[in-house]
């Protein structure tokens, strides 16, 4: 398995996925045909790999790390390159993403639909509720309340 994909198997992606979308691990064993036991034991190593993937995107993109959640998919820490804030999630869709705070003017970047329809997409595999008003607001507003709600600030 790739760094972006978490170093995951096909299996525990699946019940990583349905996991983090707020699914019970009885149904989870229900849906796919396993026990609770095998649910729980690859909950259990797929956040032992999440964790690595992120202390090493970490590690690659030379982020000093402050605090990790593998089970939320989420590190959070201070890249002195760009003197900002930055986090690092996983999430099965679209496995290890680098983030940066700053303050940019994202309406005049290319990348600025791409960002957007991202982090709508990691606030959805986290089943976080967005608001249609929240979902319209620039990425760098977008990530601010996504990372906020992720982290409990």
């Amino acid at each position: 398995m790739s760094l972006s994909l978490g170093y995951l198997t096909p299996k525990q992606k699946t019940i990583w996925d349905l996991k983090s979308s707020g699914m019970r691990k009885a149904s989870i064993a229900r849906k796919l045909g396993i026990t609770r036991q095998t649910v729980q034991r690859a909950l259990d190593m797929a956040t032992l790999k999440v964790g690595e993937a992120l202390e090493e995107a970490a590690r690659i993109n030379n982020i000093q790390v402050s605090s990790i959640n593998p089970s939320k998919g989420f590190l959070r820490g201070y890249s002195p390159h760009f003197k900002a804030q930055a986090f690092v999630t996983f999430s099965a869709k679209n496995g290890v993403q680098v983030w940066y705070r700053h303050d940019g003017d994202c309406e005049k970047c290319s990348r600025l639909e791409q960002c957007r329809q991202t982090l709508l997409s990691e606030a959805k595999d986290r089943n976080f509720l967005i608001h249609d008003d929240t979902s319209n607001l620039p990425p760098s507003k977008l990530a601010e309340a996504l990372f906020t709600k992720i982290t409990g600030d």
